[in-house]
């Protein structure tokens, strides 16, 4: 039943998926020679769940409207708000639609007010509602989508409050309780435990620092900051063993303890793993009560099948998708693979399900998985289950009902020990195996592979889990030697960043990093995790392709906007060499870029026009400095090569100036000008465009950035020549896919 419900609602979403299940359910069906009525109800449900999602999806649609001026809008705060630096953002409501909302504070003080705001506060604000963006990458999280999956299609940009007033009820209690519980822990534990014991607690991760968290994924160990089924199991008998204690019956206990896990899905935020965990235990006391015979299996079938029908669009939440199949794993090899053993080899055995049943979702959402996971696990999940989980339980409820005495201070050295411990094995080389988001029919290989392997597994033959092995070998080898090559324009915002990945593994090129220019503020408005394009952009971007490693980075020039990044990908890809305009070195920021690189023994070359490189081999040539005296812009590296049939010329920042010196001394035709100066006016003259007679032109510039790039008398000129114009502020990047002689250009955003 629950896999009939899974083939409708994916055949209304993702029509392959759903087809793939739909086999897998005939094949269940039939080869299983199940009875009529099975049949009936099976395909009932799937043309219910069909329908049922097709009309879920037709009524995602907003009964609000765009603004061209700010107005007065009345917002019911309905969850948590998260305080964050200078901003303010919370879910909301407004005409009974939910929205999100956005503010930024003025002054450290206005911050400290609203820090009591919380779910059921009714505030007047003016705002401006605006659309949320898509993601304007390949592989990139799609923000408009994620909001659009929960009911959200705008966001309120709020330009003041102009008072609030609370409105809560007695539906906003459990609620208020999280609130609090969360408050208790940042005002009372130490700051180096407050992101952990919240996690634990009540599934807030918001205060883990991005490091923590960065060395936790990579350990594999992530799912140990998400409540999980052992968590809700512990807490339960807990209860249910104190319960018993004072003299409440049996009946009554379970009874307790089914409104207890009720309550404490709210309180934990209705996290995937809470509501999976605690609707299956509440379906097996109901079934142990009423003397009905429910096995864990049903119990969990029984949970996805209503969970997928109320909300179908949880099929695309990561933590649903996880929960659910690592369970599934577990749950089915419970009656064969981990039956028979000694406690250490279950441990083991749950541990290696565990890994495989998560690989295919892990690498399509995170593109890397981690090599010693499978160790880490071994070791984090005991203690984080006998040790950190019942401590922070005892420290919590101690300090709700008065101190917690001197059991903070081990727990504090047990918390930023094991910070400490990850960030430095995380670090190590080779925790961790990129594999790029694999394509669909790469994870349909790896869905089959992993249950042939647990079905080896089963009989004792372990010859299939060889072949997943081996199939894993293949699919890194055709992420290095693919036969297609790609250019690729990624979108930095303001900035430049241009990849060149060539067929075959003959060569991979990073031209600039992007950035983003800092502003000095005050200590009160630093979020937790600053962004940063070389981290949340580029590193990403590129794991997503299955790059590991880059021939040259190539830093045309030393603005921020072109080297912001360039840090993030010394520290995360491996770079062959890095090269530089002369002199940009003596720039502060090209300089830190420059010790950086020798520190990890990576050559650091300076170069000029008939300098030699390694991208000459590829047909790429440094046409640009003329002189070795920097100047700026107009020094920029200027790279021109014939790569997929077509003549490119990269420029770089090169403004008027330097496109004089470039049409003076060489006579180069050009098919595809990267645009200098991100289209501003100082570049791009009629001179130059005469003399290159380019058809395509690319932009690299910001949505509504601060300078007006791209200048309109620079896209007028552009127009008037007939040439085809990609701009990333309004196409997201820009990709030209090349096979042998022939090429296609094609942008992110429609």
């Amino acid at each position: 039943m629950a896999l009939s419900v899974l083939s409708g609602t994916l055949l209304a979403l993702q029509f392959f998926w759903g087809a793939v299940v739909l086999v897998l359910l005939l094949l269940s069906l039939f080869l299983r020679k199940m009875p009529r009525y099975i049949l009936f109800v099976s395909f009932l449900l799937v043309i219910v769940s069909f329908f049922h999602t097709l009309l879920q999806e037709k009524n995602q649609k907003s009964d609000l409207s765009p603004q061209s001026e700010p107005s007065i809008h009345k917002v019911f705060i309905d969850e948590i708000p998260t305080i964050d630096g200078s901003s303010f953002v919370s879910f909301a409501k407004v005409k009974n639609e939910k929205i999100l909302i956005r503010y930024y504070f003025d002054t450290e003080e206005e911050k400290r007010q609203f820090a009591e705001v919380s779910p059921g506060f009714v505030c007047k604000v003016k705002g401006q509602l605006a659309e949320p963006q898509h993601g304007k990458n390949p592989n990139s999280f799609d923000y408009k989508d994620y909001l659009s999956h929960q009911g959200v299609y705008w966001i309120l940009e709020v330009q003041g409050f102009e008072g609030c007033v609370d409105r809560s009820t007695w539906k906003h209690g459990l609620t208020q309780l999280r609130f609090q519980g969360l408050k208790r822990i940042e005002w009372e534990f130490p700051p180096s435990t407050v992101g952990i014991t919240q996690a634990l607690l009540f599934g807030e991760t918001g205060m883990i620092t991005e490091d923590t968290m960065k060395a936790f994924r990579e350990l594999g160990v992530v799912h140990l900051l998400a409540i999980s089924g052992l968590h809700v199991g512990l807490l339960f008998a807990i209860l249910h063993y104190l319960l018993l204690r004072v003299g409440l019956t049996r009946e009554a206990a379970s009874l307790s303890g089914i409104l207890f896990l009720l309550c404490y899905i709210v309180l934990t935020g209705g996290s995937p793993s809470v509501v999976r965990a605690s609707f299956m235990l509440i379906i097996l006391i109901i079934g142990k009560q009423t003397s009905r015979n429910i096995g864990v299996i049903d119990s969990l079938a029984t949970v996805f099948l209503l969970i997928v029908l109320y909300e179908p669009f949880s099929v695309f939440n990561v933590g649903f998708q996880l929960s659910f199949a690592v369970s599934f794993s577990l749950v089915l090899s419970s009656r064969s693979i981990l039956q028979n053993s000694s406690s250490f080899k279950q441990m083991v055995t749950v541990t290696l399900v565990a890994q495989l049943s998560s690989l295919p979702f892990v690498i399509y959402h995170f593109y890397e998985f981690s090599l010693i996971g499978f160790l880490t696990n071994l070791f984090y999940v005991p203690l984080f289950s006998i040790i950190i989980l019942p401590m922070a339980i005892l420290i919590y409820l101690f300090i709700s009902v008065g101190s917690a005495g001197l059991a903070m201070f081990p727990y504090q050295i047990l918390l930023e020990g094991i910070q400490w411990l990850s960030s430095a094995v995380a670090s190590l080389p080779f925790s961790t195996l990129v594999m790029g988001r694999p394509n669909v029919f790469l994870l349909l290989g790896y869905l089959i592979l992993i249950y042939f392997a647990f079905v080896g597994m089963e009989k004792g033959k372990y010859l299939s889990v060889g072949l997943l092995f081996l199939f894993t070998f293949l699919h890194l080898v055709l992420n290095n030697y693919h036969p297609y090559g790609e250019i690729v324009f990624i979108d930095v915002g303001q900035g430049d960043a241009t990849l060149i990945d060539l067929p075959y593994n003959h060569g991979t090129y990073l031209i600039d990093a992007g950035g983003e220019i800092p502003f000095p503020k005050e200590e009160w408005e630093e979020k937790k995790n600053r962004f940063s394009v070389g981290e949340d952009i580029l590193v990403p971007f590129l794991k997503s392709k299955g790059i590991t490693s880059l021939d040259a980075l190539i830093l045309t020039h030393g603005d921020l906007d072109h080297i912001g990044g360039a840090e993030a990908v010394l520290n995360e890809m491996k770079v062959g060499e890095l090269l530089i305009s002369p002199g940009s070195g003596e720039k502060v920021e090209v300089d830190r870029i420059v010790k950086m690189a020798q520190e990890k023994r990576i050559p650091v070359k300076e170069v000029m026009y008939r300098d030699n490189w390694r991208g000459d081999r590829d047909g790429l040539h440094i046409v640009s400095p003329l002189d070795k005296e920097y100047e700026g812009n107009n020094d920029s590296i200027v790279l021109y090569g014939e790569i997929g049939s077509k003549k490119w010329l990269f420029t770089g920042d090169l403004e008027k100036e330097g496109e004089r010196a470039f049409v003076t001394t060489f006579d180069l035709p050009v098919d595809v000008l990267k645009v200098g100066h991100h289209g501003s006016n100082t570049s791009t003259s009629e001179a130059f465009l005469d003399e290159t007679e380019p058809s395509v032109a690319v932009i690299s510039a910001g949505e509504t950035n601060r300078f007006g790039h791209p200048h309109p008398e620079v896209v007028e000129r552009l127009k008037e020549r007939g040439l085809t114009i990609y701009n990333t502020a309004v196409n997201g990047a820009i990709t030209y896919r090349f096979w042998d002689k022939k090429g296609t250009f094609s942008a992110h955003l429609p």
